[in-house]
C-alpha cells in the first residue's frame, strides 16, 4: 500500500478581510431627497403641477405643505 502524505500547504486558503459594510445599509440623511413613486389620474397630475406653477413653487414643495398641514388637522 502506497504511503501519502499530508500537504504541505493550507488547503483552507487565506483568511478574509475586514468586514465592512455596503454603502446601501446605512442610514440617508433625513434631508436627503428620495424617490416616492405612485399613480395618480392624469387631470390631478396636471393640475397639481399647474397649482404649485402658479404658487411658485415646486411640486415637492407643495406635497410637503399639504402633507404637513394635513397632519395639523388630524
Amino acid at each position: 500500500m502506497a504511503k501519502i502524505s499530508k500537504p504541505a500547504t493550507n488547503r483552507k486558503g487565506a483568511p478574509p478581510p475586514e468586514f465592512e459594510a455596503p454603502a446601501n445599509l446605512s442610514r440617508s440623511s433625513d434631508q436627503d431627497l428620495r424617490p416616492l413613486n405612485f399613480k395618480v389620474p392624469a387631470a390631478f397630475k396636471r393640475e397639481f403641477k399647474a397649482y404649485a406653477n402658479e404658487m411658485d413653487m415646486s411640486m415637492v414643495t407643495l406635497l410637503s405643505t399639504c402633507f404637513e398641514h394635513f397632519k395639523s388637522t388630524r
